[in-house]
C-alpha cells in the first residue's frame, strides 16, 4: 500500500471534518514557544480511525534542549482538544539511527532491546512509532523513510506476544480450563491480526484499534494483510465469537498454521515449534489451592503447602501429550511471574542472520 498517500489523505479528511487547517496546528505551536519546530499531526487522524471525539495529537520536533519525561501541553481551543508535546531533533535523530540498527538483529534480540526502549532513549517508542506516520503541517509525512526499520521491530513484539497466548490456550485445554483456553485464543488472534498487519506497513501498537484496522484492512484498495492470514484469522474471529466450546480443538489446530505463516513472513520459521522460557528471578514456587500462610508458635508467617513450579516439556509440539497436573502447573507458573515463554528467551540460538553492530551510544 502507498502510506504516503494513505496518512496524507487521512489527515486532510481529518482536518475537513474539524473544519480547520494545517494553519491552525502550527498558530497552537508558536503560541507555545515553538517557532523553529517542525509541527506533526499524529495518531488516529493519519491513520484513518479518529472518531468525533478524538483528540489532536502534535508532535514539535524542535532543536531546544527538551528535557526527558517532558509531559504533553493539554490545549483547549474552538472546541477541539489538542496535546503539544516537544521532542528534541537530535534525540529523534539518535532513536531513529537505533531503530535501523535493531532492525537487523535476529528476533530475540528485537524483542529484549525494544522492551527496554524507554528506559534507554529520550523518545518513547509508542511517539517514535506516531512519528514514522506523522503528516507535517506543509501536508507531507516526512518520517516515512523509517517505516522499513519500524516493522520488524514492531511485528516481532506483535508475533511474540502471539506465541505467549498460543501456549498458554494449549496450556489452558490441557488443564480442563475452557474458559481460559478462549481467553486465550482470542488474545492470540488479535495479537496474531496486528503481527499481520505491522508485516503489511500498517503498525499501531494501540490495541484498541486492532479488529476496526483488520477490518479496514479487508478493503479492496487496502493491500495489506497476507491473503492466508487474512483468510485464517477473520474465520478464526468468527469461530471464537460464535461461543461454540466444541471447536476450541479447532481452533488451536488453527493457530498452528498462523504461527508457521507468521514465522516465514517475520523471518524466524525456526521459531515456530520452540518452547523458549525463563524463571522470574528470586521467586521459587506458584501458589496452588492448597497454599496457605500459617502463623507459628513463634509468631511468625511461613507460606505452607506450595507447589514446586514444573519445567515445560522440550518442544512446543509436546505441550499437546502433558498431564493435567503438569499443565495446570505451567499456567500457574505462567500467570504467576514464574515462567515466561517469551521469545526472548530463544536468545542466540534462533538460525538468524546476526548484524554484527552495537546499536548507537
Amino acid at each position: 500500500m502507498n502510506y504516503t498517500d494513505f496518512v496524507t489523505a487521512n489527515a486532510n479528511a481529518f482536518l475537513r471534518s474539524r473544519n480547520i487547517g494545517f494553519d491552525m496546528l502550527a498558530t497552537l505551536a508558536r503560541e507555545q514557544g515553538f517557532d523553529d519546530a517542525q509541527v506533526l499531526l499524529t495518531s488516529s487522524p493519519v491513520h484513518g480511525i479518529a472518531t468525533v471525539t478524538s483528540d489532536i495529537d502534535l508532535v514539535c520536533v524542535t532543536p531546544q534542549a527538551v528535557s526527558k519525561g517532558q509531559m504533553a501541553t493539554q490545549i483547549h481551543r474552538d472546541g477541539q482538544h489538542c496535546e503539544i508535546l516537544p521532542i528534541g531533533t537530535d534525540d529523534l535523530e539518535r532513536a531513529f539511527a537505533d531503530l535501523a540498527l535493531l532492525s537487523q538483529h535476529a528476533l530475540p534480540q528485537r524483542l529484549a532491546v525494544y522492551q527496554r526502549w524507554d528506559s534507554t532513549h529520550a523518545v518513547r517508542k509508542k511517539y517514535l512509532e506516531r512519528i514514522v506516520y506523522a503528516v507535517a503541517t506543509d501536508g507531507r509525512p516526512h518520517h516515512l523513510s523509517h517505516l522499513p526499520a519500524l516493522i520488524p521491530v514492531a511485528a516481532a513484539q506483535e508475533y511474540d506476544a502471539f506465541h505467549q497466548s498460543r501456549v498458554c490456550a494449549v496450556l489452558a485445554e490441557r488443564a480442563g480450563e475452557p474458559d481460559a483456553t478462549r481467553g486465550y485464543l482470542i488474545n492470540g488472534c488479535l495479537t496474531a491480526m496486528a503481527a499481520a498487519l505491522s508485516l503489511g506497513g500498517w503498525v499501531l501498537s494501540n490495541k484498541k484499534w486492532t479488529l476496526r484496522r483488520w477490518r479496514e484492512a479487508a478493503g479492496p484498495r487496502m493491500n495489506v494483510v497476507d491473503p492466508l492470514l487474512q483468510d485464517r484469522l477473520t474465520a478464526m474471529w468468527s469461530s471464537l465469537c460464535a461461543f461454540a466450546p466444541a471447536a476450541t480443538a479447532r481452533e488451536i489446530a488453527a493457530l498452528d498454521e498462523i504461527d508457521r505463516q507468521l514465522g516465514l513472513l517475520i523471518g524466524a520459521p525456526s521459531l515456530s515449534n520452540t518452547m523458549p522460557h525463563t524463571a522470574a528471578p528470586g521467586t521459587q514456587a506458584a501458589l496452588d489451592k492448597q497454599s496457605a500462610f500459617l502463623i507459628g508458635d513463634d509468631g511468625r508467617a511461613r507460606l505452607a503447602a506450595t507447589t514446586q513450579a514444573q519445567d515445560p516439556p522440550a518442544d512446543f509440539a509436546s505441550l499437546g501429550s502433558i498431564t493435567t497436573a503438569h499443565a495446570a502447573s505451567l499456567l500457574r507458573s505462567a500467570r504467576s511471574g514464574v515462567l515466561s515463554f517469551s521469545l526472548v528467551a530463544a536468545g542466540s540460538s534462533v538460525e538468524e542472520k546476526e548484524d554484527a553492530h552495537a546499536l548507537a551510544d
